[in-house]
């Protein structure tokens, strides 16, 4: 992966994980059921939130699987929110 790749990569993963955990706070979603959501565990979850502080990437959920859960649950959360 590219230096420019390796700074790309961790933008992508907190603006998705802001988005998700912001509508998640909208509409009253707890950590137990946003770590459903995700397919994580607690431990999991806090870790990764933990990359907006600027901690390092954890390895798992790997990445690609991770981004790809963010991407449609905030797809979904925000076509909710737009029903409504």
């Amino acid at each position: 992966m590219s230096d420019h790749q390796q700074g790309i990569v961790p933008d992508v993963a907190k603006r998705e994980l802001s988005e998700f955990l912001r509508m998640a706070e909208d509409i009253g979603l707890d950590v137990a059921r946003q770590c459903r959501w995700l397919h994580m565990s607690p431990d999991d979850r806090s870790r990764w939130v933990g990359i907006l502080s600027d901690a390092p990437l954890p390895s798992y959920p790997e990445l690609p699987l991770l981004l790809r859960r963010l991407g449609y649950l905030n797809n979904r959360l925000d076509r909710a929110k737009r029903l409504n």
